[in-house]
């Protein structure tokens, strides 16, 4: 897993729980050891979407009922993030393969 990534988000989880305590580790549970609930929940996804716009829309039930730790928020971060990425290359690369000659559309017969 990348330190780096997982000490940002572990940054972001700390700041939506507005304690002031030392970052969360990978193995630091949301609920049980930081103490998370549904409104910092709602906090930590608003943050995590605003810093790092091409997640999209997080899916706030699957990150309510299967996050158990900074470490697993951060897989799946990582998962979406490629899957966006992904989604986004192809996009291009099926708009540009409609093109015809020219770069323009070919013309529909009438």
């Amino acid at each position: 897993m990348s330190q780096l990534l997982l000490d940002r988000v572990a940054d972001d989880v700390v700041a939506a729980l507005e304690t002031g305590l030392a970052p969360a580790g990978e193995h630091s549970r949301l609920y049980e050891d930081l103490g998370l609930d549904s409104l910092m929940l709602m906090q930590l996804v608003h943050l995590l979407q605003e810093r790092r716009p091409a997640l999209g829309e997080l899916p706030l039930d699957d990150l309510a009922h299967h996050l158990a730790d900074v470490g697993a928020l951060t897989a799946l971060l990582r998962t979406t993030t490629a899957t966006a990425a992904t989604a986004a290359a192809t996009a291009g690369a099926d708009a540009g393969a409609g093109a015809g000659a020219g770069g323009t559309l070919p013309e529909r017969a009438a």
